[in-house]
């Protein structure tokens, strides 16, 4: 038996910093997008322009958390419900008050239209065939899609839960291949849309390793998804060329094999001894900068001419990369003066109970 220490630790520092390294990896992808759209300038050799491997990487940890801290609650219908207030209240303010702020923006910014049902739409985190105002919140129609999906499992008898849920993901993109389905964020292509495998991956790794501990196992699985990271990076163009259900199976597998492995590592080390720590607060504040740097980069684009920075690449790369750092502290503000604020305010109105969380669980705010 492990010591008490290690099987109870509030929070996973690994996996926290693992989630502001990867909020921060977003941030470059889009910066690489608008400068290659807007001016024709590959940033940093394109390196962060192709993959969504960022954004699969919160699908599995989005699956982690969910089992991780509510695989107790199957078998409860109460405390199913109770799970979808709170993760509905944890995620909607924040998404509500930016898509808000983006809408003001778009009344004063010249040239812009607004869509009443693009910011309906967005408001409520529904699939959409455009991207919402928040471009980077088409994720979390995914997100809401696959929270519905546990909690009808949730509903069910314990030992049937992760069996049917298991089983439904599978059949629903079993379902989109033999149908010929193409994956998308909207209409049919949504709902069989491989990413939901990336999801139940999360929750199998956090089957697996539940309270379990092992350096040795925690440092191997950390070592393959190095080495998967490093094979994409190398097979960028053939991984690129296969059909999604296999490119999302190949990143399901590598951040699965990150994060068991990551806390598996985590659990294995007494807590001041563990070397991997949200030191900025760049993990807690991730959902923040995910959300928000999109204004942030709006901004800039709109309000510069390229001609301003003259030719040179090397200084076009480091403005680019003070864009970068200064929508990452726009985030850290927004987390700071927004977030936490409205996640108080919906605490002190009883809308989010302090929990029925009845087994050790990584207390990790979801992205």
């Amino acid at each position: 038996m492990p010591p008490p220490e290690i099987v109870t630790k509030p929070l996973l520092h690994g996996i926290q910093t693992l989630r502001g390294i990867f909020a921060v990896l977003v941030v470059c992808h889009h910066m690489g997008v608008h400068s290659a759209r807007h001016w024709t300038h590959d940033w940093l050799g394109g390196i962060f322009n192709d993959s969504t491997f960022r954004v699969d990487f919160f699908f599995v940890l989005s699956g982690f958390v969910l089992w991780a801290a509510h695989r107790s609650d199957a078998g409860a219908p109460a405390a199913t419900r109770l799970f979808l207030r709170r993760r509905f209240w944890r995620l909607y303010p924040l998404l509500i008050a930016l898509s808000l702020f983006k809408v003001l923006l778009l009344c004063v910014v010249p040239g812009r239209d607004i869509n009443f049902t693009q910011v309906f739409c967005s408001l409520l985190a529904l699939p959409q065939s455009s991207f919402p105002l928040i471009v980077s919140a088409w994720t979390l129609s995914f997100e809401m899609y696959f929270m519905v999906l546990l909690a009808l499992c949730l509903a069910l008898p314990r030992q049937w839960v992760l069996q049917t849920l298991l089983a439904l993901v599978a059949l629903l993109a079993i379902a989109g291949v033999l149908l010929d389905i193409r994956p998308s964020i909207s209409g049919a292509g949504f709902f069989t849309h491989p990413f939901i495998l990336e999801f139940a991956a999360g929750v199998v790794v956090a089957e697996c390793i539940r309270q379990r501990h092992s350096q040795l196992w925690g440092m191997l699985g950390c070592g393959l998804a190095l080495l998967g990271l490093i094979f994409s990076a190398f097979q960028h163009d053939w991984l690129s060329d296969q059909p999604v259900i296999w490119q999302k199976l190949f990143w399901a597998a590598v951040f699965a094999l990150g994060i068991g492995g990551m806390v598996l590592w985590e659990r294995s080390c007494a807590v001041e001894c563990w070397w991997l720590r949200d030191h900025w607060y760049l993990g807690r504040a991730s959902y923040s900068i995910f959300l928000s740097h999109g204004i942030v980069l709006m901004a800039f684009f709109d309000s510069l001419n390229p001609q301003l920075l003259g030719s040179n690449p090397y200084l076009i790369n480091l403005f680019f990369l003070l864009v970068v750092a200064v929508a990452v502290l726009f985030g850290l503000v927004v987390y700071r003066w927004v977030e936490r604020p409205l996640t108080r305010w919906c605490k002190s109105l009883g809308r989010v109970s302090p929990g029925i969380q009845r087994t050790p669980a990584p207390q990790i705010p979801l992205s």
